[in-house]
């Protein structure tokens, strides 16, 4: 009875273990999808809010034509670049890449130029602003939604079940991902819009100048490799400095974006002036509340993305070392472990020189009793990327999936690719020749 207890209680524990070991697996995406699309999002987010109209019927209907416009161009420049040999990716990216660097430029002239501009000819700045940020939206989304929508074909690997905790890990991360970037985005068009101090002007104009850093590199490359900017070793060292360090102007930009909730909080503190009669004084507090809060949620949400491009992205890409190889004896020409070394049932690791000279390595581990499991330390899906224990359990180095111990020695998912061994005289033996046939794993 208690050892059915016990079976009963392991059975229920294993799924809790896999949910909790996935997290890696979750975090991977989340971080890769926030890199993707933090930044754009939140300057998407601002824009909009500076964006200013007499009529606020023409403000929505250009906002909602920037959304609608760049979303069809976000799926048409998705399938361009997944057509095989159709486009050069590069000069493809350089021509995206022009519009959005032309609209920018054009911006932030026109934010340096608001008041002169506004105070003679309201109705062209408001046209050239917005025909600027329509542009700038539907280069942005041609630039940069396609590689979250390419995660979508990510999901499944080749070989691997579609209804797999692996995958469902997968979907969470991503969802996670684009919830928080939409949440980022209407959160500082809320608190931007609530303001129009030379403060908030000033923050937006730096962070699109950031962002404009990294965006004028990608311009600059594609221009220095055409040989259409002299060929100087410090131009290259810069541009490739800035291509390398676009992280770091994402984080730069979302720090200076700080300012926007602070500016909105700090003017909401206390309520002043007169009123005719209390509910008029109750309004005042209640709408003076809600902007508070307002700028406390973007606030977190910015606590929130910069952690994700920096603390959570250090996490969930840290080098996990493999053990050491162990090792093993030759018999007759056969590799030979004894099968009392494996009865700790913990997962073991050897070395073995191919044919070739190539390095591979194969692990070994007891799964029950007289069954062993017996495979590479590479799988079709993650390649040579290798196996680790954690928790007593076998987990998949690069995608973080936890195995399955009985499914492995068995072909197919993120399985260790099995070979043939013998079990014989208390000894796993191996034919070196095995081995050679697959050393192209390990190249």
């Amino acid at each position: 009875m208690q050892r059915a207890k016990r079976s009963g209680l392991l059975r229920f524990l294993r799924p809790c273990d896999a949910w909790c070991c996935g997290g890696g697996t979750i975090l991977k995406i989340f971080v890769k999808m926030m890199e993707s699309g933090i930044s754009c999002a939140v300057i998407l987010g601002i824009l909009f809010a500076a964006y200013r109209c007499r009529d606020i019927i023409k403000r929505r209907a250009v906002i909602a034509l920037s959304l609608t416009l760049g979303l069809v161009a976000a799926i048409l420049s998705a399938v361009l670049r997944g057509i095989p040999n159709f486009i050069n990716r590069t000069s493809f990216g350089f021509w995206s890449m022009l519009p959005v660097v032309f609209s920018l430029i054009a911006m932030l002239f026109l934010i340096c130029l608001r008041k002169p501009l506004m105070r003679k000819r309201e109705g062209l700045y408001e046209a050239l602003l917005g025909a600027a940020l329509m542009v700038y939206c539907v280069g942005s989304f041609a630039c940069y939604v396609p590689a979250l929508f390419s995660q979508l074909n990510g999901f499944v690997y080749y070989g691997e079940s579609a209804v797999s905790t692996a995958v469902l890990f997968r979907i969470i991360g991503y969802t996670l991902a684009v919830f928080l970037m939409l949440l980022s985005a209407f959160a500082v068009f809320r608190c931007a819009k609530e303001q129009r101090t030379k403060e908030m002007m000033a923050a937006m104009a730096s962070a699109l100048f950031l962002r404009a850093v990294v965006q004028f590199a990608v311009v600059f490359q594609r221009l220095y490799s055409l040989r259409l900017i002299p060929r100087r070793p410090w131009i290259f060292s810069l541009i490739a400095w800035i291509i390398n360090h676009a992280n770091l102007f994402d984080f730069l930009q979302l720090l200076v974006l700080v300012a926007v909730p602070l500016l909105l909080w700090r003017k909401n503190v206390s309520l002043t002036g007169t009123f005719r009669n209390r509910a008029e004084l109750r309004k005042g507090k209640y709408l003076m509340r809600k902007k508070r809060r307002w700028a406390q949620f973007f606030l977190l949400l910015l606590v929130m993305d910069m952690l994700s491009v920096t603390a959570v992205k250090t996490y969930a890409g840290r080098e996990i070392p493999l053990s050491a190889p162990e090792n093993y004896t030759m018999e007759n020409g056969m590799i030979v472990i004894p099968l009392s070394d494996l009865e700790d049932e913990h997962l073991h690791r050897y070395l073995y020189t191919a044919a070739d000279g190539t390095n591979m390595r194969f692990i070994a581990i007891k799964k029950a009793q007289g069954s062993y499991g017996i495979g590479l330390d590479a799988c079709e899906i993650c390649g040579p990327s290798g196996y680790f224990e954690r928790k007593n359990q076998v987990v998949c180095k690069l995608c973080d999936v936890v195995m399955n111990k009985g499914t492995i020695g068995f072909a197919g998912g993120c399985n260790p690719i099995p070979f043939h061994y013998l079990v014989h005289d208390q000894k796993i033996k191996i034919d070196p020749a095995d081995l050679d046939a697959l050393s192209y794993v390990f190249q």
